[in-house]
This record gives structure tokens, sequence and C-alpha cells, in this order.
């Protein structure tokens, strides 16, 4: 079974993309990523959304970096 991504979805995963290497994949905070996504014309509700949607299709996972903030990391 395949899940559609939508545009958003995808730009939120190229955002994560970009993040630097923690637990041996590409992760980002959500200040960093609400900051690339508010560039692409998106707001911090959608992007609530839109993080919810990618765990549930199970292609990013939430962590916690040492100083507290919430990770969210591609899932390889």
């Amino acid at each position: 079974m395949t899940n559609s991504i939508t545009q958003l979805e995808e730009t939120v995963l190229e955002i994560i993309s970009w993040g630097d290497e923690y637990e041996e994949t590409p992760a980002e905070c959500f200040l960093g990523i609400m900051d690339s996504f508010e560039h692409a014309g998106g707001t911090k509700h959608q992007l609530k959304g839109v993080l919810g949607s990618l765990i549930k299709k199970d292609l990013i996972w939430e962590g916690e970096y040492p100083n507290g903030l919430n990770s969210y990391h591609l899932n390889n």
C-alpha cells in the first residue's frame, strides 16, 4: 500500500532532510522547521498537522535533543 504525500508534507520532509545528523538520521527541531516552513508560505497550525500526518504515515519519528527540544527525524 502506498501513502500519497501532499505538497506540504513533501516540503516538511525536505526541510528535515537539511537538518543535522542526530541519532544517525537527519533531524530538525520544531522551530527550525517552522522558520523554513513559514518562508514557504505555511502556518504553525498547518505544520503541526503535517508533522502529525508524517508520523502517522511512519515517514518521520519524534525524539528529543539533549537540550529538551523536540526533534523530528526522517524515518530511513
